[in-house]
């Protein structure tokens, strides 16, 4: 690009970027409270329960992690355009992100629903009959509702990308307060057990989609929908949003893939084993979610910079945002160690001691870690995907998980006999790898040298 074009590069001052992110933080948190309450407003039903619902949520991840590379591509794409100032072709870009997301999601919503049972028995083998009953039920559920989650995802990126997060928060905020209403209902007043926190979740995730995608076709913003029902399909922004969501769906699904292969490797440690990491598995989305929501403003306002052409201002921005990660999170994780005791009082009447001491010992490892070598393992590369740079992101992910974080685990499990903390212990070795390969990326500047629109 002609360098004249960084005197339209987009303003991110400090101002903007707290307006940004303050909302983003509170969505993290609102977003995954939907699976935490659906755990603890379960937990009560038993160990079983617990257990049965955390098999299908590893599973539902993988699925929402394709899911959620449609959207960052779709955001990188509308964040480029917004940054070389042609919110026509931002506009096309929604568009198609919203075409794309709800074809996916109905083929994946049939092919799980009809075949979950055996989903569950493939991946997880022989695991008790009442943990399979469980988990059978929610994944009945669950699998419908993955269309509204993929149109309310692409809605609240679309939103993200035109720099407004409080049209996700609130919508997460009326999610929150319905599936706990829904919850309640179900499972403690109509006695529907597991399946009714599922259709809870359900119902809520129909409003949200519906809600997002009113919001987006009346938007008085640079981006909206409006004639979206007469659908044109157009081929180079199609292959722009692909560009970035390929590699970035295959390192989900890699990185997914592997820690199923992770929960089947502790579902063999029985059923206080899933219990606990079941604990530890809400520490570590608990954990990182303030991280999680610095890297999706790095990723709208790194976009907007490449969009411009400024090189220069993608660089003081990212390490302006890693900085920024870096002290909420050391003073985030600490507290959450300070007040683990009174976390695991909530589950200490309805879930045996031996998970409770898994999960204390989960959770310990994972905000320790976080604190220090989390940041440029998974905050950094959203950095490298909206400069483009999603295929080398994608190869080193891969082998950290693969070659790191599964290959170490089932080495100590096996070789040394260690026990489910290895799940725990290979995490933080595949943070290291990540972290190493793409600083040595970021520093080389290969970034600059790729393109998406």
């Amino acid at each position: 690009m002609d360098t004249t074009e960084l005197a339209s590069s987009p303003e991110w001052n400090t101002s903007r970027l707290i307006k940004l992110i303050g909302p983003l933080i509170i969505d993290q948190i609102l977003i995954v409270l939907i699976g935490i309450v659906d755990t603890v407003m379960v937990a009560s039903l038993g160990e079983t329960a617990v257990g049965g619902v955390s098999l299908v949520d590893s599973l539902n991840v993988v699925i929402l992690s394709l899911f959620i590379s449609l959207t960052t591509g779709g955001a990188v794409v509308c964040s480029q355009y917004l940054g070389r100032q042609d919110p026509e072709n931002a506009s096309n870009g929604a568009k198609q992100l919203f075409y794309l997301s709800i074809t996916i999601s109905l083929i994946f919503s049939f092919l799980m629903f009809f075949l979950r049972m055996s989903i569950l028995r493939v991946v997880y083998g022989h695991i008790e009959e009442a943990v399979m009953t469980n988990a059978g039920n929610y994944f009945y559920y669950t699998a419908l509702s993955y269309p509204f989650i993929a149109i309310s995802t692409a809605g609240a990126a679309v939103f993200r990308s035109m720099g407004n997060s409080k049209v996700g928060m609130w919508t997460s905020l009326l999610i929150n307060v319905l599936n706990f209403l829904g919850n309640f209902l179900l499972i403690y007043v109509l006695n529907l057990g597991v399946a009714g926190a599922a259709i809870s979740t359900l119902i809520s995730r129909i409003v949200a989609a519906v809600l997002l995608l009113i919001l987006l076709k009346n938007s008085k913003g640079p981006i909206n929908i409006r004639g979206i029902h007469r659908v044109r399909i157009m081929p180079s922004i199609i292959k722009s949003i692909l560009r970035v969501t390929i590699p970035h769906g295959l390192e989900g699904g890699s990185f997914q893939i592997g820690k199923l292969a992770l929960a089947r490797l502790v579902s063999m440690f029985g059923t206080a084993a899933i219990a606990g990491n079941a604990l530890g598995n809400i520490f570590m989305t608990i954990g990182n979610l303030p991280g999680v929501a610095i890297g999706h403003a790095l990723l709208i306002v790194v976009g907007q910079y490449m969009g411009a052409g400024d090189f220069e201002g993608v660089r003081h921005q990212t390490h302006r945002l890693m900085i920024l990660n870096y002290i909420v999170m050391i003073a985030y994780n600490s507290i959450i160690l300070l007040s683990m005791p009174l976390i695991f009082r909530l589950f200490g009447q309805s879930m045996s001691p031996e998970s409770l001491a898994y999960g204390r010992l989960f959770g310990t490892i994972f905000c320790t870690a976080v604190m220090i070598i989390w940041i440029p393992a998974y905050c950094l590369p959203h950095a490298l995907r909206a400069a483009g740079d999603g295929p080398y992101v994608f190869v080193v992910s891969a082998i950290a998980m693969w070659f790191a974080r599964v290959g170490i685990a089932y080495l100590l499990a096996y070789a040394f006999g260690v026990g489910a903390v290895c799940v725990w212990i290979s995490m933080v070795c595949e943070w290291t790898l990540r972290a190493a390969g793409y600083f040595i990326r970021w520093r080389r500047g290969k970034w600059q040298e790729q393109k998406v629109i």
